[in-house]
């Protein structure tokens, strides 16, 4: 008598896990796990990898402490940024976001003022968040989110 309370215990525990694990709010800790495709501007520039919505920032910190973006127009993903360790990571941005048109290696805010350079650096500060060009940034272990807004 006591295998099948058992079993019903087990199967509702087994329920709730998978209705846990369904459509999960995103997690405050950005991700590249699941990678999006670079969208593609409507300006004509190259495509950059878009941010996801709604994205929250960790507060736990990383160990690199700058930045080197590469910005190259013809490669699968346009613009990357090296780590002063030499780690490679993918960059994210906010729609709104353009890259350079006519071949330029650069990016754009909405306004048309250049926000990135090939071989721009930016310092990560320790204990508090980088800014690009006045744009809030969220480092992460394997990529950089660029944002129009702060996260709240």
């Amino acid at each position: 008598m006591r295998r099948p309370s058992i079993v019903v215990l087990f199967v509702i525990a087994a329920a709730a896990a998978s209705a846990c694990g369904g459509s999960a709010a995103p997690s405050t800790a950005p991700s590249a796990a699941t990678p999006a495709a670079p969208s593609v501007t409507a300006s004509g520039g190259f495509a950059l990898r878009p941010a996801p919505e709604g994205l929250g920032c960790d507060a736990m910190g990383v160990a690199y402490r700058s930045v080197t973006f590469k910005i190259d127009p013809a490669a699968a993903d346009a613009v990357t940024a090296v780590t002063d360790q030499g780690g490679s990571l993918r960059t994210f941005w906010s729609v709104g976001f353009v890259g350079g048109s006519s071949g330029d290696a650069v990016v754009r805010d909405p306004d048309g003022q250049v926000v990135a350079t090939d071989g721009e650096v930016l310092a990560v500060p320790e204990g508090d968040w980088p800014r690009l060009h006045g744009y809030f940034v969220c480092p992460s272990p394997d990529a950089l989110y660029v944002l129009l807004q702060d996260p709240s």
